[in-house]
């Protein structure tokens, strides 16, 4: 009877670690808590991290109307041509597609 609870919670933490992994949350810790503490506490943890994003930064060249989705100082592309242009940093392009009308994505 204690190999057939032992079995169970088992796979219940190895479920709840499966689902954490798929939602983009912290598996290790939800299995780590999971196995150590209860079951319960890595369900309570998986519902509480579960709207947890990480926020995208875009970076946008005035001069050649290009977005950049990662972090550079200066627009390689104006670059390329001998300028200098510092990029700015906008979290949302579609607030910058409003104030721009035609851009393009690099």
């Amino acid at each position: 009877m204690l190999v057939l609870a032992i079995g169970v919670y088992l796979i219940i933490t190895f479920i709840l670690t499966a689902i954490g992994i798929e939602r983009h949350s912290e598996g290790l810790k939800i299995f780590i808590l999971s196995l150590v503490l209860t079951p319960l506490y890595g369900l309570i943890l998986l519902f509480k991290n579960r709207h947890k994003a990480v926020p995208v930064h875009y970076y946008y060249c005035s001069e050649c109307n290009y977005i950049y989705p990662v972090k550079l100082k200066h627009c390689p592309i104006c670059q390329e041509k001998g300028k200098k242009v510092k990029l700015v940093k906008f979290e949302n392009p579609h607030k910058l597609t409003r104030l721009y009308k035609q851009l393009t994505l690099a």
